[in-house]
């Protein structure tokens, strides 16, 4: 948000207010992941891998069919979840912009749904495996890449470049993640 800031007021306000919806997601995401974290560490400690393997896949499947559910709320009701926000102060130029700029990085974002919830699966088996440096290393690469991405690309492409940043992020975090 604060990078897109430097480049207008509509292009941040888009931003933030489609991050505060997807803020949304990523909470069901790790609602599930953690509900299921909780057997997952239980058949690791009394070395259950059949067990931890079930937990796994269960989280596989729940990340992915929230993945699913979340997309196609945001792409069949994401414009009235955004107008919520934009009720109030400025011009109607102003709100149409930032309608604008929010439709074009949600769009963008939601092909980075799918790798965020895969990631938080694997990271989140191998943190109850006491594998922890994993995600921890992926999670720090992966902010890095992203804040060097969106100085890259936000002067270039604006908020395309801000959720291009953070898609490649997330897909390189899942590829760390995995590996």
């Amino acid at each position: 948000n604060i990078m897109v800031g430097r480049v207008g007021t509509e292009q941040m306000t888009g931003v933030a207010i489609v991050n505060q919806l997807i803020f949304v997601f990523n909470l069901a995401i790790f609602g599930a992941v953690s509900g299921a974290g909780i057997f997952g560490a239980q058949y690791y400690g009394k070395g259950d891998w059949d067990g931890v393997r079930q937990t796994f896949r269960f989280k596989l499947l729940v990340c992915t069919a929230l993945t699913v559910l979340g997309a196609g709320i945001f792409l069949l009701f994401g414009e009235d979840l955004i107008l919520l926000y934009l009720k109030g102060d400025g011009s109607p130029e102003q709100i149409a912009a930032s309608l604008g700029y929010a439709k074009e990085y949600l769009l963008i974002m939601l092909v980075g749904f799918l790798p965020y919830g895969l990631s938080q699966a694997y990271s989140s088996t191998l943190r109850e495996a006491d594998r922890t440096v994993v995600p921890m290393r992926a999670s720090i690469y992966a902010l890095v890449l992203g804040v060097v991405l969106n100085y890259l690309l936000i002067p270039v492409l604006g908020v395309a470049g801000a959720a291009l940043a953070t898609v490649v992020s997330r897909f390189a975090e899942l590829g760390m993640n995995a590996w």
